[in-house]
């Protein structure tokens, strides 16, 4: 067990960055659990400036309706338009509305009744336009079954509320206690991938140093033996820093614990860890250079986080981007507790997938690390 016993020296002359690793993960899991379980919106106030060139009953009526619940100020029809429009770009105002003259025509030729100036970047732009369209819906439903419209008491109706009791399908405390565990773990699968290939990645240079290289070289340990010890000293390390991630994310979240399937979690993040210690078995045998040994863990996890959909949902990327994450070995590893109730034949699928990523870097490893040593 000599190796076995080296390796883990090696490894204590880290216990500083180590701890460093571990205590910037819980800074960033503690911000994420601040956020977590809040379930109270409010909507805020627009602050809205209307150019009314119809004067109309109408446009009356939806410049009351608009200044029921947001701030509203009609302007001239002479304002400088470009400086109201650098009023939105510097964030005093959320939009601009202008009604136009014919506004009675439009409504009649179904044309668009008003005009919205806003930042589209923005959530103000959405909140408008969901401000104008229920209005002009509602006076245009009025109109087609009245032939005369009472604009206050449309607006009246519009203002008035209904009390609405939601029937929740499912258990909404567990599922809020699922979606923060999972990002947790997944965050977690991220930062082991990049703390192991970094933490690993320094200490295997040291050991591989010429010296000790020339000394394992010559010894009579066959190379199967050679890398049993040094996957077993760096399981070690794994196992404690998973342990340790996953009692974490328990103690943050304790007392909220129904609907986590934690064995499926646990299982994730030690297979995600094997995965990280085969990888870095490959990367040890061809270069022990600390620069492109940390390079490529930079590299290899943040670029895989970031195609599995930890980093960005996959949702939002293009159909190719997710071509690409089911052939990713971390892809796989979220999807091993993809949900509260997963059973063990779904989970089965993803193990499998990175079970076999990792055996297919070991043998490369092995292979790199015996012709290394015939080398030599």
């Amino acid at each position: 067990m000599t190796v076995f016993k080296s390796i883990l020296l090696h490894f204590w002359k880290y216990k500083y960055l180590m701890l460093i690793f571990l205590t910037a993960f819980f800074i960033f899991a503690f911000g994420f659990s601040q956020n977590s379980g809040r379930q109270t919106y409010e909507s805020e106030a627009l602050d809205l400036k209307v150019i009314d060139q119809s004067r109309s009953e109408i446009s009356r009526g939806f410049i009351d309706y608009l200044s029921s619940d947001n701030t509203v100020e009609v302007v001239d029809d002479s304002t400088d338009l470009g400086a109201l429009e650098e009023e939105i770009f510097l964030g005093i105002s959320d939009g601009i509305i202008r009604i136009p003259s014919n506004l009675e025509e439009r409504l009649a030729d179904a044309a668009p009744a008003v005009e919205v100036i806003s930042d589209q970047r923005g959530m103000a732009h959405l909140q408008i336009e969901n401000v104008v369209n229920r209005y002009f819906i509602f006076l245009d439903a009025e109109q087609s079954t009245s032939s005369e419209v009472d604009i206050e008491q449309m607006n009246a109706l519009l203002a008035d509320g209904v009390p609405v009791e939601l029937h929740e399908s499912v258990d909404v405390a567990s599922q809020n206690n699922f979606s923060y565990m999972s990002t947790f773990i997944s965050f977690a699968g991220y930062w082991i991938m990049l703390f192991l290939l970094i933490i690993v990645g320094n200490v295997m240079s040291e050991f591989n140093t010429t010296e000790l290289r020339q000394r394992i070289d010559v010894s009579p340990m066959p190379t199967r033996t050679l890398m049993v010890q040094m996957i077993s000293a760096q399981t070690v390390i794994g196992l404690f820093v998973v342990c340790f991630m996953l009692s974490g994310g328990i103690m943050l979240r304790a007392g909220h614990l129904e609907g986590i399937p934690l064995v499926k979690m646990f299982i994730a993040l030690v297979l995600i860890t094997s995965f990280t210690l085969s990888i870095h078995y490959v990367i040890g045998a061809l270069t022990t250079n600390k620069f492109i040994i940390n390079g490529l863990a930079n590299f290899l996890a943040i670029g895989m986080a970031f195609m599995s959909g930890i980093m960005v949902p996959l949702e939002i990327m293009g159909e190719t981007a997710q071509n690409i994450a089911h052939y990713l070995p971390l892809y796989h590893f979220t999807q091993i507790y993809a949900e509260p109730d997963i059973s063990w034949t779904d989970s089965s699928f993803p193990i499998l997938i990175v079970v076999l990523y990792t055996a297919a870097f070991l043998i490369i490893g092995m292979i790199l690390e015996n012709k290394k040593k015939i080398a030599s």
